[in-house]
């Protein structure tokens, strides 16, 4: 006896082959709308500028009935490509071609069906056909394929926009598959025998009528080195199942609902950061005197703990309902009546006793100098809040906390803290260190500084670069908003402020999950592309770029100081050594320190020198891709613990020459 769910797998797979007879019989026929080829780098389309009603610049469209056209999507601001079906006889297109590479593809978009009774597929293309797919079909699941194997993806809900990433290489013939910041599929076998790509098209099959939606889609191609063998991506983990590392992501101005939790949420795991930073927002729990309506606050730190991740609660800021309750928002000041600072301390107690069973570090205020906040007025401040604190939770770690790296600031921070007692209050001072090249010299001389003045007033507490990031375009709010900024540029600095931490030994946190909405303008320094909604667009290349450093940054990994090395060409490099603590295999990260991150990918080849190398199966890992090439015998050598690695392609984002032991795949 046949189950109604075999049914509707075979149902399925005989509509997808329809699906591809029909787009197959169009995708060397004669285009009804022509348009010439973009490349892939330039392909870049949320068609919000595209007049209503036009075929996008750069598109091919096909169809006997229905259209495809740009569209207002109800609802929105937004503007989408709409694809709209009405035969059953003939198929409808929309196709560009970015031309022919044998380069890794990069491709992303959003799907979205209007309902579940059509056939949509989107795919990467070369002179073969079809070699890449994601569909969705008429029994209601996302599916694509290994070779000619179709693969379920589970359900998909009309309506609703799916943000998919693909990974096509074609020197190995295969694709990672990534739906909403999740891997859902890896090592997927081309439907071809293809060698090279050369068009993304998008359709809706011959039987099926229907409405599907496609938006921001971006395809780059990235080349890997030559001749070098294509061994897979880095394989991401969630939070939940990396358990521990120095790694957290700041999920800040929710307390003035600059960003939407919802909307983030389904990301935040997926990310592998295994702590989140939170601002408390006094005046977002007491609106009422005397009332706290902690329901916000609950459900995110009920859900960020489920995820795997550990929150680390800012105290901040101020109450408006309290005459004197200080400023509530950045650079705010303190509070400072009698009646504030007793309901300020009623609403520190309140907190800490109830999330102490769930949060064991908070932080004191946010940039105290950045607002002019006196040291001694901020010292006084940071007592009566730890000590608050400390009687609730007496494990409590409490930050103490500034903007950029003042050292002066801190300096008398933390002399005042000593002569009033109050050092062993302090757990740590965390520091926003913002500037557009994350190798500074000066900034990490700063760090060095600031870890030198703890030990000497504070033993025991430690230093955190707790809130940092670049903006992914031009024109955003904020630090670092003055300079030109792309997604790309924005994925380099991410790694190489992270790893430069990380391989420091001090725990980092990347500003932000997502971008920031503030009344009338965006910081984009977000890993996730909003609307002015605030819901997710898309994740952007940071986010599967830091993802791809979570994965292989764990607790399994310590930075190895004062590693020995040498390169050839002797250019600004900087280097970055970690191993494994059980098994002492070596992962030591290697970049261009040339100065803010670059628009370009050229890379150098460079020979390193490792005194006290350790390795037994040598791998070859671009970070900013997550791609995996196996390093060839003739490229590196080992005696006596020294390793000789030759060729090594090197450009301003981190690479990895690390051991294949090390590497999640």
């Amino acid at each position: 006896m046949v189950n109604s769910l075999s049914l509707r797998r075979r149902s399925a797979v005989l509509t997808a082959a329809t699906l591809v007879a029909g787009l197959m019989s169009v995708a060397t026929a004669p285009p009804v709308t022509a348009a010439p080829p973009v490349t892939a780098a330039d392909l870049n389309g949320d068609f919000d500028s595209t007049a209503v009603g036009t075929v996008p610049a750069g598109w091919s469209v096909t169809g006997e009935t229905g259209d495809v056209t740009v569209q207002d999507v109800q609802g929105t601001v937004d503007r989408s490509l709409r694809l709209r079906d009405t035969s059953t006889s003939a198929p409808v297109t929309a196709r560009t071609s970015f031309g022919s590479t044998a380069s890794t593809v990069v491709a992303g978009f959003r799907l979205r069906a209007a309902q579940t009774s059509a056939t949509i597929g989107v795919h990467l293309d070369g002179a073969g056909g079809h070699d890449v797919t994601v569909a969705m079909g008429t029994d209601g699941h996302l599916y694509t394929y290994n070779g000619t194997e179709y693969v379920d993806l589970g359900t998909y809900t009309p309506g609703r926009w799916y943000d998919i990433r693909v990974v096509a290489d074609p020197s190995s013939g295969t694709a990672d598959l990534y739906i909403d910041g999740s891997r859902r599929a890896r090592r997927l076998s081309f439907r071809t025998a293809d060698k090279t790509l050369d068009a993304l098209q998008a359709g809706i099959s011959t039987p099926s009528t229907g409405t599907a939606w496609l938006d921001d889609v971006r395809t780059t191609t990235e080349s890997g080195p030559q001749g070098w063998s294509y061994l897979g991506q880095v394989g991401p983990r969630p939070a939940l199942q990396i358990g521990a590392s120095e790694l957290l992501v700041g999920a800040e101005t929710l307390d003035r609902d600059y960003t939407s939790y919802p909307a983030f949420s389904p990301y935040l795991g997926k990310l592998g950061a295994t702590g989140v930073r939170l601002q408390g927002g006094w005046a977002k729990t007491e609106k009422t005197k005397g009332v706290y309506d902690w329901t916000w606050l609950d459900r995110i730190v009920d859900d960020a703990r489920a995820q795997g991740l550990k929150p680390w609660i800012q105290l901040s800021y101020g109450n408006g309902i309290y005459s004197g309750g200080g400023g509530s928002g950045l650079g705010g000041q303190l509070p400072s009546s009698d009646e504030a600072l007793k309901a300020w301390d009623a609403w520190v107690q309140a907190m800490v006793n109830r999330y102490k069973d769930r949060v064991t570090e908070w932080e004191v205020w946010n940039e105290p100098n950045l607002a002019g906040i006196p040291a001694a007025n901020y010292t006084d401040f940071y007592i009566r809040t730890a000590a608050l604190a400390r009687a609730a939770q007496p494990g409590a770690v409490v930050f103490g906390q500034e903007a950029g790296i003042d050292v002066t600031y801190a300096q008398n921070f933390l002399t005042l803290l000593s002569q009033k007692g109050g050092s062993g209050l302090l757990g740590g001072i965390s520091y926003h260190p913002y500037n557009a090249d994350p190798d500074d010299a000066w900034t990490y001389q700063q760090v060095a500084k600031l870890k030198t003045l703890v030990d000497q007033y504070a033993p025991g507490a430690v230093i955190r670069q707790g809130e940092n990031g670049a903006p992914s375009t031009s024109g955003s709010f904020g630090a670092l908003g003055d300079t030109d900024w792309t997604e790309l540029s924005q994925s380099k600095w991410f790694l190489r402020r992270v790893l430069n931490d990380l391989g420091r030994n001090v725990s980092t946190s990347v500003f932000s999950i997502s971008d920031l909405n503030y009344p009338g303008k965006v910081n984009t320094k977000g890993l996730l592309r909003t609307g002015t909604d605030k819901s997710v667009r898309y994740a952007k290349p940071s986010f599967y770029a830091v993802q791809a450093l979570a994965s292989v940054f764990d607790s399994t990994l310590e930075p190895l100081l004062g590693y020995r090395w040498s390169a050839a060409p002797a250019t600004a490099l900087t280097v970055q050594a970690f191993a494994n603590r059980t098994s002492g295999r070596q992962v030591v990260g290697v970049w261009s320190a040339t100065g803010k991150p670059t628009e370009t990918n050229d890379r150098t080849p460079t020979d390193f020198t490792f005194t006290g190398g350790d390795f037994s199966y040598p791998v070859y890992v671009d970070l900013r891709t997550g791609a995996i090439y196996d390093i060839p015998a003739a490229n590196w050598s080992a005696q006596n613990g020294t390793y000789t690695f030759k060729g090594i392609p090197v450009y301003d984002s981190p690479v990895l020459i690390a051991d294949r032991s090390t590497i999640k795949f």
